[in-house]
């Protein structure tokens, strides 16, 4: 007996020592639910109604740490009244999974009110939306590039998105989503670490409203928007004057989360293929600190139809280095050649410098990318570069080539002085 647990704790030795020269990447693959007959979509149905149900029932428990994963029936209330209901979905595995999660949500929620943060408690479910699959090979398994096997499911899944996944990733846990009446596969992965060289090249971003992104050095303008369809606002309609929680509201509201949910992953694919550019690119950004919630009250909806926070936010995961210039510092109002400041009002979209022997004139938003630039660079002592004429009509055709192809998406060029016109 002492041998078999020294054999799994050197296994899992060997694993930890492992991950640590890997990579962990998330991929999200998609179950195509018009291959499954009737009995694997009942199935899954009832999959996350008893994941509901003993989710509920954890939290019922007066010990939550140390329960015990062999519970095959649990009570569930009904209007007044509690009837037992079996578990014949639900695997061992995945009420462990569902145990564990819970006890690291308590744990993470004792540890925010010990720094200090005001913290409330678990809450009953109303609907369960993913399930633990913590053993590959077990709870679920790749069979090929095309099926997956999940545990007591008898039906082979055919998902879409397997071939994003490289040769020779290790396959670790998953996590079964049930998402606006789709089903998805999570599964985490590690890979061998790639050892990037990172670009010795800076740029500045200044946000705004007319144009989300603008670059320093290129002078490239990029805006998007995705605004709220037409079909989305006629099914919020019609779902306002249903009955609440009736049938036909529920289905109406998962077409109405259908509608959102492309919304956000235009916006999410417009963010990430920026993001990554940048990243390869440069390997200095420079950005200000920008008050998005002042935003949002003052501007509301052109908010929303945007993902500046979330450009904001991934870039500070991906770049190389990000530098944040201070909230309070005067990026629209300083000259970017003589550094004369000026009050500058919101109507203005070309900087005219007013020091007689400057005479500076550029768009207004180019303008304070160069300010938050200079401004970055200067605070981890580097210098901003000046490139050539030549170079920058290079780099600029091709980033407009490249930012022009997303979808959604016009970039142009505000180079010359005042001017908004794309070169591509």
């Amino acid at each position: 007996m002492s041998s078999k647990s020294e054999t799994i704790k050197a296994s899992f030795a060997a694993t930890k020592a492992k991950r640590k020269t890997q990579m962990c990447r998330v991929y999200e693959v998609k179950i195509d639910i018009s291959h499954l007959n009737h009995a694997t979509q009942e199935h899954l149905n009832r999959l996350f109604v008893e994941a509901k149900w003993f989710y509920n029932y954890i939290l019922s428990q007066h010990k939550i740490f140390g329960m015990s994963d062999k519970v095959y029936e649990v009570p569930v209330k009904v209007k007044d009244v509690f009837e037992i209901r079996d578990l014949r979905c639900l695997s061992a595995q995945m009420r462990q999974g569902l145990i564990s999660r819970t006890q690291d949500n308590i744990r993470g929620l004792a540890e925010k009110k010990k720094n200090g943060y005001k913290v409330g408690k678990l809450k009953y479910k109303s609907e369960c939306q993913s399930i633990p699959l913590k053993q590959y090979g077990y709870t679920y398994e790749i069979l090929d590039k095309k099926y997956v096997r999940i545990e007591k499911i008898g039906q082979k899944l055919k998902v879409i998105g397997l071939k994003q996944i490289p040769e020779g990733a290790d396959i670790a846990n998953g996590t079964l989503i049930h998402r606006n009446g789709d089903y998805y596969l999570s599964i985490t992965t590690y890979q061998e670490k790639t050892k990037q060289v990172p670009s010795v090249e800076s740029v500045g971003i200044d946000f705004g409203l007319s144009k989300q992104l603008t670059l320093s050095g290129t002078g490239i303008a990029i805006q998007y928007s995705i605004p709220v369809s037409p079909k989305l606002r006629r099914i919020a309609r019609k779902l306002s004057k249903q009955k609440l929680h009736s049938k036909n509201w529920n289905k109406t509201r998962i077409k109405l989360n259908k509608e959102y949910q492309k919304a956000t992953n235009i916006k999410e694919d417009i963010k990430n293929k920026i993001a990554s550019f940048l990243k390869d690119k440069y390997g200095t950004v420079c950005v200000q600190d920008e008050s998005l919630k002042a935003w949002q009250r003052i501007w509301g909806r052109k908010i929303l139809i945007t993902s500046i926070g979330g450009i904001i936010s991934t870039l500070t995961k991906k770049v190389h280095t990000l530098i944040e210039v201070r909230k309070n510092f005067p990026s629209t109002k300083t000259c970017s050649k003589c550094g004369n400041i000026q009050d500058v009002s919101l109507d203005e979209r070309v900087y005219v410098c007013r020091n007689k022997t400057c005479g500076n004139i550029l768009d207004r938003d180019y303008n304070a990318s160069i300010n938050i630039e200079d401004e970055g660079l200067k605070q981890v002592g580097m210098v901003r570069t000046d490139f050539k004429p030549v170079e920058i009509e290079a780099n600029t055709l091709m980033f407009l080539k490249y930012f022009n192809s997303i979808p959604y998406v016009k970039a142009s060029s505000v180079y010359e002085s005042g001017s908004l016109t794309a070169l591509a």
